[in-house]
């Protein structure tokens, strides 16, 4: 049993799913090791740790370091909060 494609269309078609599939693809590089320090220590400065079960919990602080990961760590360094 042979396998052949006679047809321009279909020959054409398979060269493009080829060159699709070896054509590299971009690749979003990892924040370095610096960047992430900073962006996860600003973020607990602004949302400080709170013991589970104790307030209601959100997913503002993993926004934040997403948000600083894409400004790839230029943010202006946030306000201590007053101890009470």
């Amino acid at each position: 049993m042979s396998f052949s494609i006679t047809s321009r269309t279909a020959k054409l078609a398979t060269l493009t799913v080829f060159a699709m599939l070896l054509w590299p693809s971009p690749v979003l590089a990892a924040p370095s090791v610096e960047v992430a320090k900073r962006c996860v220590h600003y973020a607990y400065i602004v949302y400080p740790w709170k013991r589970p079960g104790s307030g209601p919990m959100s997913g503002d602080r993993q926004a934040y370091i997403n948000d600083c990961f894409a400004k790839n760590g230029n943010v202006p360094e946030p306000a201590r909060p007053t101890k009470q």
